[in-house]
Formats: C-alpha cells, structure tokens, sequence
C-alpha cells in the first residue's frame, strides 16, 4: 500500500502522464518473457493512442487484446539522510525520492494503414502544429506502412509521488539546497518536484517506520 503523503489522486496522475507525454509500454509473451518499448502516447478518455515500428517485435508476440502496463516516470534521485534531523545515538538510511504513474489495462493492435496515419498525424498536431500541417500525402502514406497503431484502455492506475511530504519544512529546504547544488539537470528537475510538493509532515520529525523523534 503507498503511504497517503506519496499517493497521487487520479486527477493528479493523469496531468503527470499528459506532462510525460510518453512512457514504456509493457506487455508478456506466451513463454512468461517480456517485452518494452519507450513510446510518445496521447491519453483520450479511458483510451491512450500511440505507434511503434512495424520491425518491433512487441506487437506480432501474443493475442491481442490482452493485458499490458504503461509506466511513467519523472526525475528522480538519492536524497541523503545527512538532512533529516535525526536524534543522537540513532540512524536512519538515506532514500530515493521520484514520481511513477503505472496505468493496468488492455491493449489492442491495429494493422491498418489508416488507423497508423491517424495516430502519427495527431501526434505531430498535438506537439507541433505548424510541422504537422506541411506533412504530405506522400509521406503519410510511406510512413503509415513502416508503423503500427495500438491503443491501450485504462483499467486502473495507480500514481506515487515520494517527493519527501513526510519532512518537516527545514529538511525539505536542506534536500532541495543539496540536489541543486549538484549541478545536474536532473536533480535540479528533481528539487522543482519537491518545492512544488504540498508538505505532509508531523509537528516532529517523521523517521519512517522506526518512530518518530520527541
């Protein structure tokens, strides 16, 4: 069960995936083996769109529909416990703190030339309209034969977001000032997640299941 300050509610989950706008699709063959692609995904309903290469392998294994996951995840990085205030005599392990959505559901294969055409089409108009509008027949046409449609339904979702809710507002300052001083995007990225995240910690120190300092 993910603790209530690191869950994310639907609504949240959905700006997150709609913010990724893209994430690695997961699926089983019939041997128990897997197979996963990184793909750009539009997310319509219950109904996320996409394409993947024709020479991928993922969409000729297996009976579609069948069931699948879709995950998503955003920046992510090692948070030191150097900045939790910790009671003397008593240690803590340090964590990792990052944002996932994985959404269950059924995905469905489409051949089809047309269907291909459409799900590249709108996914150039929804990043770029401009370049969308010059793409030719032509091209469409060459283009929509090299890729293949899928579509997945959503089923159940499921969103975490352990961005250090759970510490006191001093310590998140302590880990945001850390992770930009690393200098790397990433955990710059990171350190924005947690500054945007509403805090959710106790009047003392929370030091995970250990117990809390008084």
């Amino acid at each position: 069960m993910i603790p209530h300050y690191f869950a994310m509610d639907e609504q949240a989950a959905r700006d997150f995936v709609f913010s990724q706008a893209a994430g690695t699709l997961v699926t089983t063959r019939e041997d128990g083996s897997f197979d996963s692609t990184f793909l750009p995904l539009m997310w319509e309903g219950d109904r996320i769109r996409m394409h993947m290469g024709r020479a991928n392998d993922q969409w000729r294994h297996g009976d579609f529909p069948r069931p699948a996951i879709i995950v998503c995840t955003g920046p992510h990085g090692y948070v030191s416990a150097a900045d939790y205030d910790i009671p003397e005599g008593m240690s803590i392990a340090s964590t990792w703190d990052y944002t996932q959505v994985t959404l269950h559901g059924r995905l469905e294969v489409s051949d089809d030339a047309q269907a291909a055409r459409c799900a590249a089409v709108d996914l150039s108009y929804m990043h770029e309209r401009e370049v969308a509008e010059k793409l030719t027949d032509d091209y469409l046409a060459k283009a929509s034969k090299a890729i293949i449609a899928v579509t997945f339904t959503v089923e159940r979702i499921e969103g975490i977001a352990k961005l250090s809710q759970n510490k006191l507002p001093h310590e998140r300052e302590k880990i945001v000032d850390r992770l930009r001083a690393r200098g790397c995007p990433e955990s710059s990225a990171l350190a924005d997640d947690i500054e945007a995240a509403p805090s959710k910690a106790r009047r003392v120190p929370y030091l995970g299941p250990l117990k809390s300092a008084h």
